[in-house]
């Protein structure tokens, strides 16, 4: 496995981390409905994100990366978290806090009767959502594809701001000795 593989894969664990870390303490302290800690945690991904960018950059280039080349590095550590956090969601769910899917099916429940829909059309969506909605594997493939599509979105814009392309006349200039 090269150096490159090997800082990809690191880097993309590093991204999921502190995502792992925020949902236990929503867990242990019950604030998975609190939207300002939503919004805390959102920021801590893209603070991530934003700290490996650099770390690859200055550690893997030298300090100089192209915006496409940090764009990819960092879709692949994106990759690497995504899978790393479909696991810790299969696992969390399955064995665990399984008792949260219930805490889940309740809101939904809550909300469905919010909206005055009939208690057959109410039981038939509890049905399906506890079927094939609010199962572990089911919120294990959302949450890969939810942290991937924001790795992305906070992938694009970071990479804009990290990137930093080489002085083209030093980069020509390495190995010519002053005479």
């Amino acid at each position: 496995m090269g150096k490159k593989t090997k800082m990809i894969l690191s880097l993309g664990a590093i991204i999921s981390l502190p995502i792992i870390l925020m949902s236990v303490i929503a867990y242990a302290f019950d604030l998975s409905d609190a939207k300002w800690f939503g919004w805390i945690s959102m920021l801590v991904f893209v603070l991530s994100i934003v700290f490996v960018q650099r770390y690859y950059r200055n550690n893997f280039y030298g300090g100089y990366i192209s915006y496409s080349k940090l764009l990819g590095g960092t879709m692949l550590m994106v990759l690497i978290a995504s899978v790393i956090m479909f696991i810790y969601t299969y696992v969390f769910y399955e064995f665990i806090a399984p008792e949260q899917l219930d805490k889940m099916l309740n809101l939904a429940e809550a909300n469905l009767y919010e909206q005055e829909l009939s208690k057959a059309q109410i039981d038939s969506s509890l049905e399906m959502m506890k079927k094939y909605v609010l199962t572990p594997i089911a919120l294990s493939i959302s949450t890969v594809f939810s942290t991937f599509i924001q790795g992305f979105i906070v992938a694009l814009i970071s990479s804009a701001f990290i990137k930093k392309n080489t002085d083209a006349f030093a980069e020509a200039m390495k190995g010519v000795e002053n005479e």
